[in-house]
């Protein structure tokens, strides 16, 4: 049975989902036999929309003579467990692209390497390597509108898009113009001149930065969230394409397999190590701002003691929550999201007496707290709660160790509170 046709005839309606041929029922875990294309879009001078057609048949393209990533995505990597990437088959990079895209995106890297302007081919690399994951399997359909690619790991949804690699490519390289020009306005604005003034791009251990002792009036930095996304392992994808790989084992992540060297102390201690360099590189006067987000109260534990063992104090009424604008997916499919969509920005000022001691609230207080919040809050989702609370505990000094998201929803649940399935927001009890 082709998935794409037998949801559209259950209108679809995945649970209505029918084998056509025995009515029995069909859904995403069946094994997969083949790929089919099933509609295509195109862009037409009669409409100011994309169009729909039937799908032409795929060509049948030889790819084995090109010059591609052969790069495998290997068993003992997290992604690949979390991935099931044995039973999938989907085990290298080449794997997740069709042959059209495939030597489409082999072509175009080979033409940007013949570009003598080294400037110029890092930045249009710079574009190529953005329009990767799009142009893969891993950009999901869905008939509402498109999910994008799920950059925590390597799915392939049952429908797929096979987008234009072009029309990809420049819509990347437009975006690098829009964020250059932006630049050269600001920086002109401020009287200065930005083609003259430098900018380095150095790659190296943010536990071992070589930069001068006060050199930096100001540190931002957005460090792994523990065990939430395996960068290395995801980073395969573009540094197939590329020259180098990722060191993982400096990678700054906690394990979710047992018996691995990656383990929540490997990670309080590099995290410490980390905030060191980013205090001893700051000048008089500066301020670190780290941005985290994690679900666990364990987690955030980790980041609360690492931020007083690196001799840093968060400034309490500094503390900000960004919005990413998105639910995760599990909080679209159930209501109530144990997956956190927001993430805390902390900014931090060097502090000699820093103390790793906190007050430990009581389950009382906690419940407490998260009913206060949830009243004054106004329309707000179950992540922009815990947040909210996570904040006044940092605020408070309280150890955050027993604070998970999914305490503070099941404290609001035991009291008749319902998420909204469209807009994901709070509804209070009538």
């Amino acid at each position: 049975m082709n998935y794409y046709h037998a949801l559209k005839a259950a209108t679809w309606s995945k649970p209505a989902m029918a084998c056509p041929h025995c009515s029995a029922p069909v859904s995403s875990k069946l094994p997969r036999v083949d790929e089919q294309p099933v509609v295509d879009h195109i862009n037409c001078a009669c409409s100011p929309k994309q169009r729909e057609q039937p799908a032409a048949a795929a060509p049948d393209l030889d790819t084995d003579d090109l010059d591609f990533p052969r790069v495998e995505i290997t068993p003992d990597r997290e992604m690949y467990r979390a991935s099931a990437l044995g039973k999938s088959g989907c085990t290298t990079v080449a794997s997740f692209y069709s042959p059209r895209n495939m030597r489409t995106l082999v072509a175009l890297r080979d033409e940007i390497r013949k570009v003598e302007d080294k400037a110029l081919a890092q930045k249009l690399l710079f574009a190529f390597t953005a329009t990767l994951t799009r142009a893969s399997k891993r950009y999901q359909w869905s008939h509402k509108r498109p999910l994008n690619a799920a950059n925590q790991n390597y799915y392939i949804a049952p429908v797929f898009y096979e987008w234009n690699v072009f029309e990809l490519f420049e819509r990347k390289t437009n975006a690098v113009l829009k964020a250059d020009e932006w630049i050269r306005t600001q920086a002109f604005a401020r009287g200065v001149d930005a083609e003259t003034t430098p900018a380095e791009y150095v790659t190296e251990s943010a536990a071992e930065l070589t930069l001068p002792d006060a050199s930096a009036d100001y540190v931002f930095t957005d460090p792994p969230f523990g065990s939430n996304l395996f960068y290395a392992d995801m980073a395969l994808f573009q540094e197939g394409w590329l020259d180098g790989f990722t060191d993982v084992g400096k990678e700054l992540v906690i394990d979710r397999s047992t018996g691995t060297q990656r383990t929540a102390g490997r990670y309080e201690t590099l995290l410490t190590e980390s905030l060191k360099q980013c205090r001893r590189v700051l000048k008089p006067g500066g301020r670190v701002s780290m941005v985290f987000g994690n679900s666990s109260g364990k987690i955030w534990a980790v980041v609360q003691r690492a931020v007083a063992a690196a001799g840093l104090r968060i400034e309490p009424e500094k503390i900000a929550i960004l919005n990413k604008g998105q639910r995760s997916v599990k909080g679209l499919a159930s209501g109530f999201e144990h997956v956190a969509t927001l993430d805390l920005v902390l900014t931090m000022v060097p502090h000699a007496d820093a103390e790793a001691s906190f007050t430990r609230p009581t389950p009382e207080s906690i419940a407490a707290a998260t009913r206060e919040l949830a009243k004054a809050a106004g329309p707000a989702t179950p992540s922009h709660l815990y947040l909210e609370l996570l904040r006044r505990a940092l605020r408070e000094g309280w150890n955050v160790a027993a604070l998970d998201l999914q305490t503070a929803t099941s404290t609001l649940l035991a009291d008749g509170w319902s998420i909204d399935p469209k807009t994901g927001l709070l509804v209070e009890p009538k």
